[in-house]
């Protein structure tokens, strides 16, 4: 199944009115529609462990790192609309350039592994194909997603200090970046640990991390060790504002500080399901005090729509087990036209669970005042 989000003309042009103001809270009402929610858990699905889709498997930061040693990164600065937060974020054409570069060298049989996962990417990037997303292939992580805005202004306006960050569907990684470079900002080495997952792990590779090294660079680097670092020892080696080379002294010196400040960064790819969920287990990664969970995007599907919303309250209810705090936070479209996902089904989900299981949890929404009307769900 493909699909392209597909919006109305009156939303894109900003002529359809909108209810509520940004930050507006409404405690969303228990509403029982006609759909069944399964009895069994959807983690358990037969087809989430179908050896034809990726399983969960854990990507270390320095293989990561180790990849993309000697390649440059070009990037923009960006706001958001709301709060004024800074972000960076590496350009998709940058993407496209070292997905084609990956997929030429695949005819030569070197680096196929990357070359492979990659270029049902490419060929969606290119315009090959009219899918945004590619079910079971390709789940949108490449792009900026204007939810993931949503929620950096929200973290913005709503601030806390957490200990464990999870980011669910993380692509782009905005989110997460912006709790990370604050955490950077404060000059803290208290340590603070980052469970980033996505279902592909090229995603991972190519700007989940990259966009981690960008946002470091730019807000720990002196001009001076910026220069230096990129130069490394080479004069003739051009250094631009909106470029990184990430040399091997670029790439060691961000692993260095990672470690001094004790910052953990950890990368998951593959599907959601149980397996997802003892993985994080295993890794003794959950439960997890000071913690949050983050998601943008994700619960367009009606398909997945339950794989999803129980993966969240079986890591809230491990959370909860131990008397930890534990935040969650889901920013979506209200509609998803043309696939059938919707906040309303999403609530109507959650708080299903929270009648029928007695769960002393809340979901409250917070809606975006924007032509095309997004919104951002908590569930504590």
């Amino acid at each position: 199944m493909t699909f392209s989000f597909g919006f109305s003309t009156a939303e894109l042009n900003g002529t359809q009115s909108v209810d509520c103001q940004a930050g507006q809270n409404d405690d969303i009402k228990i509403f029982m529609g006609s759909q069944d929610i399964p009895q069994a858990n959807a983690l358990d699905a037969e087809s989430l462990k179908s050896p034809a889709i990726p399983q969960p498997d854990i990507i270390t930061l320095e293989d990561l790192t180790d990849s993309l040693r000697e390649v440059r990164l070009s990037f923009k600065e960006i706001t958001t609309a709301e709060r004024n937060v800074t972000l960076y974020r590496r350009e998709l054409f940058d993407v496209k350039h070292q997905l084609m570069t990956e997929v030429g060298e695949s005819t030569n049989g070197s680096n196929s592994d990357n070359a492979r996962s990659s270029k049902v990417e490419s060929q969606i990037l290119m315009g090959e194909t009219n899918e945004d997303l590619k079910k079971g292939v390709y789940e949108g992580g490449l792009k900026c997603w204007e939810c993931s805005i949503d929620l950096v202004d929200y973290l913005s306006e709503n601030r806390g200090a957490y200990k464990t960050v999870i980011e669910l569907g993380c692509g782009t990684a905005l989110p997460s970046q912006y709790l990370f470079t604050e955490f950077l900002r404060t000059g803290s080495d208290s340590g603070i640990r980052f469970i980033l997952c996505d279902y592909n792990d090229s995603v991972l590779r190519l700007v989940t991390v990259t966009n981690l090294i960008i946002a470091w660079a730019k807000t720990s680097l002196s001009p001076e060790r910026w220069l230096s670092l990129q130069k490394a020892g080479c004069d003739s080696i051009p250094v631009v504002n909106d470029e990184l080379l990430l040399t091997s002294a670029l790439l060691d010196a961000f692993l260095k500080d990672m470690a001094d400040r004790k910052v953990e960064l950890h990368f998951i790819s593959g599907t959601w399901g149980a397996k997802f969920l003892s993985l994080l287990k295993d890794k003794m990664w959950v439960p997890c005090s000071d913690g949050i969970i983050l998601t943008s995007e994700t619960i367009y599907q009606p398909d997945t729509l339950p794989v999803i919303s129980e993966l969240l309250l079986g890591l809230i209810a491990l959370c909860k087990e131990q008397h930890f705090d534990i935040k969650t936070y889901v920013a979506a479209k209200d509609i998803y036209f043309g696939v059938g996902g919707s906040v309303m089904e999403f609530v109507r989900y959650i708080n299903r669970r929270i009648y029928d299981g007695k769960l002393s949890l809340k979901v409250k929404a917070s809606k975006i005042n924007t032509a095309l009307k997004r919104s951002i769900i908590s569930i504590e």
